[in-house]
C-alpha cells in the first residue's frame, strides 16, 4: 500500500510531502492544479525515462520518494530479499534523482540500483491508469494479452515463438 510520496525541485514543485492512509485515495483539482505532475513524479520514480526538463527552475536536482507498505507483499518481501534489496521492515522506499543535465540515480531501501528492479517492482506496487485507457481494451491484441496473462501462458507462448522461428 502506497503510505507516503515526497517530492522536491520537480517541475513546479518546491516541496511536497503527501501521507496516504488505508481506503482509496482520489486526487481531484482543477485544470493545471498539479495532477498530473504527482502521476509523472511517481511513473519517474519506477522508471520512466527521465530529462533534465523535470528539474525546477534554478535548482541542481529533482528527488522524488516514495514509501510503501508491503507487509502483504510475499511475492515483493521476496523478491527483494533475493536481490538483497530487503531492509529487514514492512516498508519499501523507492527513489530516484535527477540532476540538471539529466542524468538519473536511482534506490530501492536506500541501495542504488539501476533503473531495471525498479520497473520490475512497479508490477507490483502500482497501476496507473489514464482517464480513456479502458479503450485499449476494445483491441483484439490487448484482449489476447490479458488473457494469455491471465491463463499463465508465458512459457507456451515462448515455445510458440521459438517453434515459429524455426
Amino acid at each position: 500500500m502506497l503510505t507516503q510520496i515526497h517530492i522536491k525541485n520537480f517541475t513546479i514543485i518546491e516541496t511536497l510531502e503527501l501521507d496516504l492512509h488505508a481506503g482509496m485515495t482520489v486526487l481531484t483539482g482543477e485544470t493545471g492544479a498539479g495532477k498530473s505532475i504527482l502521476i509523472d513524479a511517481i511513473e519517474l520514480a519506477f522508471g520512466k525515462r527521465a530529462n533534465a526538463n523535470v528539474v525546477r527552475q534554478g535548482e541542481k536536482r529533482a528527488d522524488i520518494s516514495i514509501f510503501f507498505d508491503i507487509q502483504n507483499a510475499p511475492a515483493l518481501q521476496n523478491y527483494l530479499e533475493t536481490n538483497d534489496l530487503n531492509n529487514d521492515s514492512h516498508e519499501c522506499m523507492v527513489r530516484r534523482t535527477i540532476d540538471r543535465e539529466g542524468r538519473s540515480k536511482s534506490y530501492i531501501n536506500g541501495i542504488p540500483t539501476s533503473l531495471q528492479p525498479l520497473r520490475e517492482i512497479a508490477e507490483g506496487l502500482v497501476n496507473i491508469h489514464g482517464q480513456h485507457e479502458f479503450q485499449k481494451l476494445l483491441k483484439r491484441d490487448e484482449q489476447l494479452e490479458l488473457l494469455d496473462g491471465f491463463a499463465k501462458n508465458d512459457a507456451l507462448l515462448q515455445e510458440l515463438s521459438e517453434l515459429t522461428k524455426k
